[in-house]
């Protein structure tokens, strides 16, 4: 059976691919046919890297091949094909990288780990310094207001998984698009997912993989981070829930926000009536994607003090609420955060 790999590999048509794999119907073969696509971007390539060796597991007894994908030469220097076990281009990691992408890249979270212990540190400051160079590598030089946003943001997606997971490894590819003046970057795991993740919350209960969503992108609302939650550390780096949030934040204030998991995934973009767009997906685990628009981007010290400011409000109301509903965390991220959300919502647990 052909099975033909759409022409663009960008957000929407890899979640529609990836979503038809399931109803495909039992052959003796299958052929991924790539003689139509012509672009891809990097959270394309991590998702249908991901969807293709969950298709190799649950078939494992069917002959699977591609065919014309060779004169891929960007994707296979980027490291899609033998990501997911066809032995050709290069090797996740193998390229070098520069001031425009960073290729598919596997990191260990064992590893991770114990590097920050080999070096004497916290484990934050382990993924610190490896975000910090993979910043470096994909806009040069340092102290600029994207290596400090891309830096950031890579770092709060990175300990998300670490911290929460339960992922063995993960993969991150990013692209910066220097004449579009667009930067994405974009993160995969194969882990628990954010819904078993928030059982360990006492006070919230997503009956959905929305609803985990929903929860995940609020400040304050973690599987680690709630009233009442111990602490062994007072380190920096001990988990606020504030990751996600601010991330998020950051990206429709200039972009958008991908966030996936199990059958759920959501787009954040800026104002407007499609802020929060809700967009089905089909993923074992969690997949973030931030596009940040480099030629509009305010200082990131204004930017998280502004965003922190807001979150901290919110933090606030919630620890007074305890209880939070999914149609709340909803409202609160559709309307961004606005002074007239957050009253509407703390007025609506008075009554």
């Amino acid at each position: 059976m052909k099975i033909q790999v759409p022409k663009q590999l960008d957000l929407f048509s890899t979640i529609d691919f990836v979503g038809s794999l399931r109803d495909i119907k039992e052959a003796d073969s299958y052929d991924f046919d790539f003689d139509q696509t012509d672009f891809v971007e990097p959270f394309g390539m991590l998702l249908l890297s991901e969807a293709l060796c969950r298709f190799k597991k649950e078939r494992p007894t069917v002959k699977k091949s591609c065919s014309n994908f060779k004169r891929m030469t960007y994707a296979g220097h980027m490291g899609l094909f033998k990501s997911f076990g066809l032995d050709w281009g290069n090797e996740t990691g193998e390229a070098n990288g520069s001031s425009t992408y960073i290729p598919i890249t596997s990191y260990s979270v064992d590893e991770i780990v114990k590097a920050a212990a080999d070096n004497l540190r916290e484990v934050g400051d382990e993924v610190e310094a490896i975000c910090d160079r993979l910043a470096s590598v994909l806009c040069g030089e340092e102290g600029t207001i994207l290596h400090e946003y891309l830096r950031y943001s890579l770092r709060e997606l990175m300990r998300n998984v670490v911290e929460h997971s339960e992922s063995d490894c993960f993969l991150v590819c990013a692209q910066y698009w220097q004449g579009k003046g667009l930067a994405e970057l974009a993160i995969i795991d194969h882990g628990i997912g954010l819904k078993d993740s928030f059982s360990r919350n006492p006070h919230v209960k997503p009956e959905s993989d929305k609803d985990a969503i929903n929860y995940a992108l609020m400040p304050a609302i973690s599987g680690k981070a709630f009233k009442g939650a111990k602490t062994r550390s007072r380190s920096m780096w001990v988990n606020s829930g504030f990751g996600l949030y601010m991330t998020s934040r950051i990206c429709r204030n200039g972009g958008n926000f991908f966030l996936g998991s199990g059958d759920a995934g959501v787009l954040l973009t800026s104002h407007g009536d499609n802020a929060k767009r809700n967009v089905p997906i089909f993923h074992q685990g969690t997949v973030a994607r931030m596009r940040i628009e480099t030629n509009n981007l305010e200082s990131l010290r204004i930017s998280l003090e502004r965003f922190g400011n807001e979150g901290r409000k919110f933090a606030a109301a919630y620890n007074n609420i305890v209880k939070i509903e999914p149609s709340a965390a909803s409202m609160m991220l559709r309307e961004d955060f606005s002074p007239f959300a957050l009253g509407r919502l703390i007025n609506r647990f008075k009554k």
